[in-house]
């Protein structure tokens, strides 16, 4: 194989499988500007360490490409870090070539140096890979200097890191993605679903949110027949459901409604179902009407909470009237609506999350999906909040990893000593019996709906279970029943 090779490993390891599009992305623009990707998907390997150096043998890569999604699964009940494992990978393949290893994915760009740092990997790219890789690839091949590569986290001398500011990327310049480089199929029948994106960026205040850090603060949209050809492409190898996996999809309406219109011209929505995520505001009936007749069978709101002084806290732009009506537009169009809720943020109590649970209860969704306390990620404004509240060990606020953690990078969270330790227990005693609750309690790990190594939700999937994992547990009996 020519040396022009680059090896592209998918260390994610949770089941169901999902697949990394990001590196099927990266792998369609490597091959137009020259160079030949060999995907190592450790997602179906047996032993990822022998996998990793058949890899590497049979290639003979120049460089070796690894897409972090996650760093940990943000998720209180379980607080896996899963950056141990990924790092454990990163310095096999070290130990099998001299190749440089270079990091990308949304899980990599919340916390570039960070990661980078803790890894020991050569390089890290911020934001897309796509164009970007190709030229650091340049650079390596030619022996020139990397420090001008947009977006570029890279060891100078003395082992210290530095920064590229990132240039994210025109999609409405961009091809269509081809859908060929993974096994589409394999994931779609072990996942239960395929992952599109019809924009990327986020121009939200959320204070917890990593999305403007891993994916750019401004949002930036894919032209309506790109995002057309690529489902068709998809499609076409028997995958009919479908995540549109953007920040919020509705932001901004009018390309949502753009997508939906070509959707339905195109045909397309008769033949497929898809479910995505949404901001309560802004949404309306129109909006619902159009995604419904484009094939949109469910919508994952973020609502975190349903007081307004909390919801300013958090940087929402809406309140408990907007949801309401969110709800009752997608009630109207007959499509499923699942509420993600965060409780423990600064100022919580005892009584604002009563207060909470009153409240979509009474708006009645499908499902409501109860997180307690809140993953810090570095950078955010949630971070910078609990710095100037002081030493970690000593915030009466903090969970997790405090002791030796000063860069957030292991799993720690947010919870309002007001809230007090045991808001799982108190959460549970309000959630009762009622099905339509999704509750993280540690206590009773085995009937949580982490998505992580979820065995409910994978017997689904492979009984012919296909859609989003919320939509799909919510249908499963209880594992108390």
């Amino acid at each position: 194989m020519k040396r022009s090779a680059v090896l592209l490993v998918n260390p994610n390891l949770m089941q169901p499988p999902i697949a990394p599009i990001g590196l099927e992305y990266v792998a369609d623009d490597l091959v137009r500007n020259g160079y030949e990707p060999v995907l190592c998907d450790l997602t179906f390997a047996e032993d990822w360490r022998q996998a990793l150096c058949d890899a590497v043998k049979a290639a003979e890569p120049m460089a070796v490409g690894v897409s972090i999604r996650n760093i940990d699964d943000a998720y209180f009940a379980s607080q896996d870090f899963i950056l141990t494992t990924t790092t454990e990978m990163i310095r096999h393949v070290q130990s099998l070539t001299d190749a440089p290893v270079v990091l990308g994915g949304v899980g990599f760009s919340c916390a570039p140096c960070e990661v980078l740092g803790y890894t020991g990997a050569d390089y890290g790219i911020i934001g897309e890979g796509e164009s970007i890789f190709a030229l650091l690839l340049d650079r390596i091949s030619d022996r020139s200097e990397v420090s001008g590569v947009p977006g570029l986290v890279f060891r100078r001398s003395q082992n210290r890191l530095a920064m590229v500011r990132p240039d994210f990327s025109d999609l409405g310049r961009m091809p269509a993605p081809r859908r060929r480089f993974l096994d589409n199929v394999r994931y779609f029948s072990e996942g239960g679903q395929a992952g599109i994106e019809t924009k990327r960026g986020c121009d939200g205040a959320c204070v917890y949110c990593v999305d403007p850090l891993s994916k750019g603060s401004q949002i930036r949209v894919r032209s309506p027949e790109s995002v057309i050809e690529e489902i068709r492409d998809l499609v076409g190898q028997g995958i009919d459901v479908l995540h549109l996996c953007d920040c919020e999809f509705n932001l901004p309406p009018e390309h949502a409604l753009d997508v939906c219109k070509a959707l339905k011209q195109s045909g397309l929505a008769s033949a497929i179902r898809w479910y995505t995520y949404a901001c309560p505001r802004p949404f309306d009936h129109e909006l619902a009407r159009a995604m419904a007749d484009a094939g949109c069978v469910g919508i994952n709101f973020g609502a975190d909470h349903a007081d307004a002084a909390l919801l300013r806290r958090l940087g929402r732009n809406y309140g408990p009237d907007e949801l309401r009506q969110t709800v009752q537009a997608c009630r109207d169009a007959g499509i499923a609506v699942m509420l993600d809720m965060l409780f423990g943020s600064p100022g919580e109590t005892n009584e604002t999350i009563a207060y909470a649970i009153d409240f979509v209860r009474e708006l009645n969704p499908d499902c409501i999906g109860l997180s307690c306390g809140i993953r810090i990620y570095p950078h955010t404004a949630l971070a910078r909040h609990v710095r100037s509240q002081g030493p970690l060990d000593k915030n009466p606020h903090l969970h997790g990893t405090v002791q030796d953690n000063e860069d957030l990078l292991r799993p720690i969270y947010y919870v309002d000593a007001e809230a007090g330790s045991r808001i799982h227990g108190y959460v549970s005693s309000l959630v009762g019996e009622d099905r339509r609750f999704f509750h993280a309690d540690p206590a009773q790990i085995d009937g949580n709906y982490n998505y992580n190594n979820n065995s409910v939700l994978a017997q689904a999937i492979g009984g012919g279970a296909r859609g989003a994992y919320w939509d799909i547990l919510r249908k499963q009996p209880k594992v108390s029943d």
